[in-house]
């Protein structure tokens, strides 16, 4: 009776806070919780119940339908099962009543014979990006999903999408009930600390000073400067009697320890209800520039933990303010002068970075950089503990920066962007939590010196296993050209997915050729032989240069089968459309469709650096191919344009559905490849300096830890900090691969020149994390295809199935240490050489050179020579040979087999 007398909203309340205690309540305390609740909630009306779909009832089940990709809907007495019969499989319901300003959980039971992500849409007229959840949900058994959806109110409609492409899924039950989170603590009004602290260690660029005025108050300096300060106030939260309780660690007592390389600090305080909590914190030179701050939090009571803030930083405070040159969360802020969670590149609960789920941090760096300086905060255990990151700081109202690390992390589910979880972590009396984290500092006019710090420290990941020798290799992506879905005949799509036709495509043809000559099965080399005739019998010559259904598109094709005079002619065109893509002042502005949204209203200027190196390295390569001069010296002066952009984040890349503002791997990409092509065609160091910047500034981008434990995850590359058209999908954490192979492809070309660098590492890491994504010959339709995205946390492919020449560019030099196709300049004597395959100089002079070319194609193939001043003699393999001279262009085109040693010279 006292039941019936409770709305659901009490009942849901005293759930939720049962549920965050253990052991569970007696029966005096439930009995006692449930009359309290009936006195406070005396006179008001029962809420209606929220609406639950129970599958198992014919008359539920009649009210869903309109069925899309569905083969049938049937009702059993498990629940409704659902034939999948295409690649977007759906249905609708009808509309419900939901409480108005109630965030709900989303509680779902099904068995789906595939895994893969279900996804639930709420709407009132119709199903749109950003108003959905979406969960994972493993195959052949009953799953029970527990997901967080937001407010919904009056008349809202349902529609599911069911896992997988295939095969039949039984959806038992949708139920919702109310979401309650944690109260988070209230902070008092911020009061600066007294500053005038005593070094108490130093290393390299980096100091710790101690203040015994406010002894929690630590200070970081860094090159002589303040850089940050410790909370002077923090305070720690358990959850007891249900209700939160706070500890406020200053109004403690505290004791110094001092050593010869370490100082150390010890808080003991008393909490509310009587267990006395001791935090250490040991501080102790590391490495130049880096301090290791561990802090040691115990109880000698068990508690239930809500917050434990293990360090906590204002950078800025006392200093340079609120303002900054750069800031980064790696894998989620990358920051010129602006705010964190803003909406410039994702609208909705999803921009609230500030603490935000731990599988998206791609490694564990947070930095703040100003005044020509840095300071960064690096730490250990990436899931046990949540990263806080609000800059500038409004979280605790300092003049500052907030960078920390709370706990717990993913022990305990959380609204991100909260401080506080759902429920509390049980912290057992005498079990200290241990984080251990550095501070580093340096100087920097970027984040980027922060970045190569951290990986000075921490190190690169262990290469990913990508489960396949090279034969393989080479039959996984054999099967991709002749059986997966993006083959029709001999037509080619770029990906399967609704909205992308067949279409001719020479580069398939150059592919299947390759692989035609690496497959063990001669049965399937003849096959890929046989397609690579027909895909290129639909592809007119004159389009060699252009015809390609790849992400990486290195102008090869022309070079195998002939008509490189036509693709130089292409070529010519290319870099001239380019060249007419730049504005008067030399910028290339973003210029929004005229049916589309304006992916340029939330950023600061009208162009960006991604956008407008896309066009630059797209001329040069173009100049390089055709040999042009005067298109070479309009290339290279338009790079030089580049420099504005120089010390800012990457971003602009993908406005195709992508805001300009958002920072994106492509633009790093693009940035490297610009650069080198600068440095190889002419020389010049600075444009190397640049390349090797700028690739720097796409290492956050990928993931440096295992963020789920798992086997798929190093490696993996996030390819933007936002949202497709603000909205959906969100790409925080979802991995989109083909963008960190094209950012692979340039760190190949650029670790040529840069050999000191992790460049050639770094790409083969990317590499074999893209095999690792690329589906395997259990699914038919997209056998040997790279998945657009991954869901790390779900371990699965999902998304528009990508043809593999993308991963194949790169695949090729991790598994057989050679390129598709090279490109060499001879400065001293004037030359630029273009083959299919490897190119290893020998020598070199005014008059002439001689190189090697290990051609991989098994037929006569063609080697483009430009920048010549006269007809050379050529020999080849020491034998002399000729080719087609075109001295006004001057170019050389010459038909080669096999490899071949090549000599040019002239008196």
């Amino acid at each position: 009776s006292v039941r019936d007398g409770l709305n659901a909203m009490t009942t849901m309340h005293i759930q939720e806070l049962m549920a965050i205690k253990s052991p569970a309540p007696s029966a005096s305390l439930l009995l006692a919780m449930l009359l309290a609740a009936t006195t406070l909630f005396a006179g008001r009306p029962v809420a209606a119940p929220l609406p639950a779909f129970d599958f198992r009832q014919p008359e539920v089940v009649r009210e869903w339908g309109a069925p899309h990709d569905t083969a049938a809907l049937r009702p059993t007495a498990e629940g409704l099962a659902i034939d999948i019969g295409g690649p977007d499989p759906y249905f609708h319901g009808p509309a419900r009543d939901y409480p108005t300003n109630m965030p709900l959980w989303l509680v779902a039971r099904l068995k789906s014979d595939q895994p893969g992500a279900a996804e639930l849409f709420y709407f009132r007229d119709q199903a749109r990006a950003g108003q959905s959840v979406r969960f994972h949900v493993p195959a052949g058994r009953w799953f029970e999903a527990r997901v967080a959806v937001p407010s919904l109110g009056p008349g809202h409609r349902l529609r599911f999408d069911p896992p997988g492409t295939g095969g039949t899924v039984v959806l038992a039950s949708l139920r919702f009930e109310p979401r309650v989170p944690l109260p988070e603590p209230v902070w008092p009004a911020w009061s600066p600390p007294p500053f005038g602290a005593k070094r108490v260690l130093a290393s390299g660029d980096v100091e710790l000073h101690f203040n015994t005025a406010s002894p929690l108050a630590f200070e970081w300096h860094v090159l002589g400067r303040r850089m940050a300060v410790c909370h002077p106030r923090p305070r720690l939260g358990y959850v007891e009697e249900h209700a939160a309780r706070w500890v406020e660690l200053a109004d403690g007592a505290s004791t110094i320890e001092r050593g010869a390389e370490q100082f150390a600090l010890v808080t003991r305080a008393r909490d509310p209800d009587g267990a006395e909590w001791t935090v250490r914190q040991t501080f102790r030179n590391d490495s130049p520039g880096a301090i290791l701050a561990e802090t040691r939090v115990s109880v000698n009571r068990e508690r239930s933990v809500i917050f434990a803030p293990m360090h906590l930083l204002m950078a800025g405070e006392g200093s340079f303010g609120t303002r900054k040159g750069q800031g980064l969360l790696a894998g989620l802020e990358y920051l010129d002068d602006e705010p964190s969670s803003s909406e410039a590149d994702v609208i909705g609960p999803e921009a609230n970075r500030r603490v935000p789920a731990p599988h998206k941090v791609t490694f564990p760096l947070m930095a703040i950089q100003a005044e020509g300086r840095y300071v960064g905060l690096v730490w250990e255990d990436t899931r046990r503990f949540s990263a806080l990151f609000d800059s500038p700081d409004r979280t605790f109202g300092s003049s500052g920066h907030a960078l920390g690390l709370l706990y717990p992390g993913e022990e305990a589910p959380r609204e991100e962007g909260r401080l506080t979880p759902y429920r509390g972590v049980v912290v057992k009396a005498g079990e200290p939590l241990v984080c251990r984290a550095w501070i580093i500092g340096g100087a920097g006019h970027s984040v980027v010196p922060a970045i190569r710090h951290y990986v000075r420290l921490r190190g690169w990941p262990a290469q990913p296993d990508p489960g396949l020798d090279p034969a393989g290799y080479a039959t996984l992506a054999a099967q991709g050209w002749l059986s997966s879905r993006i083959r029709e005949t001999n037509h080619y799509r770029h990906a399967f997915w609704p909205g992308f036709p067949p279409q001719p495509a020479a580069d398939a043809a150059v592919w299947q050729t390759w692989l035609a000559e690496r497959v063990p099965d001669p049965v399937q080399a003849a096959a890929l032989r046989i397609a690579a005739r027909e895909a290129l019998a639909v592809v007119p010559p004159r389009i060699y240069y252009h015809s390609a259904v790849s992400h990486v598109r290195p102008p090869v094709t022309p070079l195998v089968f002939g008509a490189v005079r036509e693709a130089i002619a292409a070529a010519r065109e290319t870099a001239r459309a380019q060249l007419g893509r730049f504005a008067a002042d030399g910028s290339v502005p973003y210029r929004a469709s005229a049916q589309g949204p304006d992916y340029g209203r939330t950023h600061f200027a009208p162009d960006a650096n991604g956008l407008t190196a896309q066009v630059v390295a797209t001329l040069l390569e173009a100049a390089a191919f055709c040999g042009d001069e005067n298109l070479i010296a309009q290339g290279v002066a338009k790079l030089r344009g580049l420099d504005k952009f120089r010390h800012t984040v990457p971003r602009g890349a993908q406005t195709w559905e992508v805001p300009l503002h958002t920072p994106d791997i492509l633009a790093s990409a693009h940035l490297v490849r610009a650069y080198t092509l600068g440095y190889e065609l002419t020389g010049e160091r600075a444009f190397l300096d640049a390349a090797t910047d700028w690739a720097w500034t796409g290492v956050p981008f990928v993931y440096l830890v295992n963020p789920t434990g798992q086997p798929v995850g190093p490696y993996s590359t996030i390819a933007v900090l936002g949202a497709t058209s603000w909205r959906a999908p969100v790409w925080f954490g979802r991995p989109v691969q083909w963008c960190g192979l094209v950012y692979a492809d340039a760190l190949y070309h650029l670790a040529r020149h840069d050999g000191d660098g992790p460049w050639r590492s770094l790409a083969h890491g990317i590499t074999a994390a893209g095999l690792q994504h690329t589906w395997r010959a259990e699914d038919p339709e997209r056998v040997g295809l790279l998945p657009d995205f991954y869901e790390l946390r779900e371990q699965t492919r999902a998304g528009p199935a990508i043809n593999p020449a993308t991963v194949g560019a790169n695949a090729i030099r991790l598994y057989f240490e050679g390129p598709l196709y090279d490109f060499r300049v001879f400065r001293r004597a004037g030359l630029r050489v273009h083959a299919p395959g490897l190119i290893t100089p020998e020598a070199e002079d005014e008059r002439g050179a001689t190189f090697t070319v290990r051609g991989w194609p098994r037929q006569p193939w063609f080697l483009l020579v430009n920048g010549l001043r006269a007809a050379p003699a050529v020999k080849i393999n020491d034998a002399p040979a000729s080719g087609d001279f075109d001295p006004a262009a001057g170019t050389l085109i010459m038909p080669v087999s096999a490899s071949a040693r090549v000599t040019l010279q002239w008196p």
